[in-house]
């Protein structure tokens, strides 16, 4: 049974009772540098991976379009929701308006689920790659199917908060405020109002525990098979040389450390945050305000969770040899374009040996300007 409607109560003669926020100029710096600095990471190491991926053949895997897709989500979090966070933190009401009330919780809960979804595509993938080889035949038009349903379904889960997040204004005898809240449906429950809080728990807790928690076990399981499997199943080659099937696994065991290190990464950045919403739903008291540290640990868990952003294309360059080469790849082309002299940073960067015919031509030039040619290919 829903609760009957509230009547608005005009507060235009009474004086506003609460508190005007004071920080101070350190926290405000502090908060600000550091999201512009993730931002920062965000933004260029997600564009980098994306682009690396999608100009090179060799690099348009499975595995490596899932990666592409994992960056996406990346972006839409940190082109919005990630400086939205500071300033809601920093100001004393809503200031941004009604499209971002409703659009920044929204991407938020899409980006999160899509980040997820993908993972566990990827864990799937990787599950019957290396434990089933003969049936695992995955094409390209299979993973467009795949991130089609994964950003349907992460927007199916994110389309709530576009019905339920409210902007509001309370008019008062000295101050307007402003705030972004959610809204849910109500029930009358044991002759009370709940407020919205059943729908509320509803909600979250399938967002936290059935779409996050429960596939981060699953995942952790798929993992933990792959990597016993490739620790215990080795070839070893009778002549004492590396074969080809040998080359194959050491080179699948390197991606699955990768991968598994993404997703313990994501796991360490992701969990505080639903473990701080959670909290902030079941506790006994929600007649109560919340306690003195819960603010600060909440906006410490939200930007521990957008870390992950900035940090998922520092692992793919860690762990991936052909993500390194790729990153020093792009620097060289950049550096070319803005007049270097079109010297590599690192050789078996990718780029093609000049001729001998090449290298008459620059010697004598090189000689005669003092410089040793044989030097820009050591």
């Amino acid at each position: 049974m829903t609760c009957p409607s509230q009547t608005e109560i005009d507060l235009s003669m009474i004086e506003f009772p609460g508190k005007q926020k004071d920080i101070e100029t350190w926290e405000l710096c502090l908060k600000i540098g550091v999201v512009i600095l993730l931002e920062l990471m965000a933004l260029t190491g997600n564009v980098l991976v994306i682009m690396i991926v999608l100009q090179s053949k060799k690099m348009r895997t499975t595995t490596n379009l899932y990666i592409v897709n994992l960056a996406i989500a990346d972006l839409f979090m940190a082109s919005f929701p990630m400086w939205i966070v500071v300033v809601d933190d920093v100001t004393n009401t809503w200031v941004l308006g009604e499209f971002l009330c409703k659009f920044n919780a929204f991407l938020q809960v899409t980006a999160m689920c899509a980040s997820t979804f993908t993972l566990l595509v990827i864990a799937g993938d990787r599950f019957f790659a290396i434990i089933y080889p003969l049936n695992a035949r995955v094409t390209q038009r299979k993973v467009s199917v795949m991130v089609i349903g994964i950003w349907l379904s992460a927007i199916a889960v994110g389309s709530a908060p576009l019905f339920t997040y409210t902007y509001k204004e309370r008019t008062w005898k000295n101050y307007v405020e402003k705030f972004c809240t959610d809204v849910w449906p109500t029930y009358t429950i044991k002759e009370k109002c709940d407020n919205g809080l059943t729908s509320k728990r509803a909600f979250w807790t399938m967002v936290s525990v059935v779409l996050n928690w429960v596939p981060m076990i699953v995942m952790t399981i798929l993992y933990t098979i792959i990597i016993l499997n490739l620790r215990f199943n080795r070839v070893v080659p009778s002549s004492g040389e590396l074969s080809l099937s040998a080359i194959q696994r050491r080179s699948k065991s390197k991606v699955v450390k990768m991968l598994f290190s993404v997703l313990i990464v994501f796991m360490i950045c992701t969990v505080p945050f639903q473990i701080t919403k959670l909290y902030e739903l079941y506790r006994e008291e929600q007649s109560e305000r919340l306690p003195m540290w819960y603010t600060p640990f909440y906006f410490t868990s939200i930007i521990l969770m957008y870390t992950n952003t900035a940090v998922n294309p520092i692992l793919y360059g860690g762990f991936n040899e052909n993500f390194r080469n790729g990153f020093k790849d792009l620097i060289n082309r950049v550096l070319r374009r803005q007049g270097s002299r079109g010297i590599s940073l690192m050789n078996g960067s990718g780029r093609p040996r000049p001729s001998i015919v090449e290298e008459l031509r620059i010697r004598p030039y090189a000689a005669s300007s003092g410089r040793r040619a044989s030097s820009l290919y050591c």
